[in-house]
């Protein structure tokens, strides 16, 4: 059965200078013929046209290139139509192209057709989307080299070395008289081989717990007594006054977040409500117990200080036990006034700045003592080239789970066949990873994530 041509708009919606059509399928190539009227062209190359309507109606001056299957992003014949960036347009041009026998794409349709063409494997075909939405630099890195093939080639190294193993003991199967596999016919060195299998499966699963922090920014909590400045210092990283600040104790209730860049790194922080035991109010308490909640999942901590407080802050062993020279950042506020508590006695193994949060007009030092602490935190600072996703955590934990049976196995007698079905099914769970293995409702479920056009 033919299938169909799928079209959809490439690029945002709204208004622009240019706006991009996506045409793929078996109807690309002569509609482009259509619309440019050339006998003979070249693939590849921009032509300028009219875009007329089936009705014969104009609807935009258009530039269109076609891209045949063995040079296209999907892997069949393709088209492009950059056309003025009206909305009002490109509706118009997607309908005309729906009554000419193209239907709309559905999401991620052009990039699975992609995978399913063989133009790129699995791994890559996810790592599109995470191109698209990275918003950093470390995410932009990670995802591109997954879109090269890095982690393919990490997984598809650790298959062949499974392939090799399994064809060992397919040997045993057919040359051995001995029905019995033990330790004499299952080598040491085919041991050897299934444990650095398995190590190089553990080392992608660890890779996981740098994909929030990379993704998603690093979880940052500001955490201090009422009116130490929490807010003020939230306001004054993100440059506006995103937070209430008030004179008035407990005025934050509820957690507030946004995002800023600093350095290479993103960091998702968090103002919280001011921790203290003297809460009456149960909306008060219910703000506590949030902050108490997520500076147990948090990955950096900005603990601020009054030194005009009459004492030190009451900071609960629950988080005090989380907090590290790699972790936290001690904000001595209120520098410009006079100092009523021993605050070189608060965390004294943290680092800290002192600072007037009030009076300050440029945050940079703040920001780079943030980056001094940071720089020294693996987790967060990590240069690592490939970070898998929650899918493949689950799949390469199954896969590994099969190699620690293939090992418990070998010190005890069992049939050979036993141990290679082992084998055999880690690979195939490997396969889901690079899509060799092929799940239609897998496929479904990854692809629905992915925008219209893409």
């Amino acid at each position: 059965m033919q299938r169909d041509t799928i079209v959809a708009l490439a690029t945002p919606a709204g208004v622009s200078a240019i706006a991009v059509v996506r045409m793929s399928g078996p109807l690309s190539q002569s509609l482009f013929y259509h619309f440019t009227s050339k006998g003979e062209f070249s693939p590849k190359t921009l032509y300028h046209c009219k875009y007329l309507s089936k009705g014969r109606k104009l609807l935009d001056d258009v530039l269109m290139v076609f891209f045949p299957f063995a040079s296209s992003y999907t892997g069949e014949d393709a088209v492009e139509i950059y056309c003025h960036g009206n909305m009002l347009i490109v509706e118009n041009i997607l309908a005309d192209l729906c009554v000419r026998g193209c239907r709309f794409a559905e999401p991620g349709e052009f990039t699975k057709r992609a995978f399913l063409n063989g133009k790129l494997d699995l791994c890559q075909a996810e790592a599109v989307a995470d191109v698209i939405h990275a918003t950093n630099e470390r995410a932009m890195r990670v995802a591109q080299n997954q879109l090269s093939g890095i982690l393919s080639d990490k997984v598809n190294g650790v298959s062949r070395a499974l392939l090799n193993i399994l064809a060992r003991v397919e040997m045993e199967i057919d040359f051995s008289d001995d029905e019995i596999f033990d330790e004499k016919t299952f080598s040491r060195d085919i041991l050897q081989r299934v444990e650095a299998a398995t190590k190089d499966l553990k080392t992608l699963v660890e890779s996981n717990k740098y994909h929030s922090t990379i993704s998603n920014g690093i979880s940052t909590v500001i955490l201090g007594e009422p009116n130490a400045g929490k807010s003020s210092l939230f306001n004054f990283l993100l440059g506006e006054d995103r937070a209430i600040v008030s004179e008035i104790a407990g005025t934050t209730r509820d957690i507030i977040s946004e995002k800023i860049v600093i350095g290479n790194n993103v960091l998702k922080i968090c103002d919280t409500a001011g921790l203290h035991s003297r809460a009456s109010e149960e909306i008060e308490k219910t703000g506590i117990a949030k902050a108490i909640a997520k500076a147990s999942s948090a990955d950096f901590f900005l603990i601020v200080v009054n030194i005009n407080a009459d004492t030190l802050p009451a900071i609960s062993r629950e988080i005090v036990n989380r907090l590290n020279d790699q972790n936290t950042l001690v904000v001595i506020n209120k520098i410009d006034l006079p100092k009523n508590c021993a605050v070189e006695d608060f965390l004294p193994h943290l680092d800290r700045i002192e600072i007037s949060i009030k009076n300050e007009t440029n945050p940079q030092a703040l920001k780079t003592k943030i980056l001094e602490v940071i720089s020294r935190n693996k987790t967060l600072n990590s240069d690592i080239d490939v970070v898998v996703n929650a899918r493949h955590v689950d799949i390469l934990r199954r896969a590994n789970a099969c190699l620690e049976a293939v090992q418990s196995k070998w010190l005890r007698p069992l049939c050979v066949e036993t141990i290679a079905s082992d084998i055999r099914r880690s690979l195939e769970f490997l396969g889901e990873i690079t899509g060799i293995y092929d799940n239609e409702r897998m496929l479904d479920l990854i692809f629905s994530n992915f925008c219209i056009g893409k």
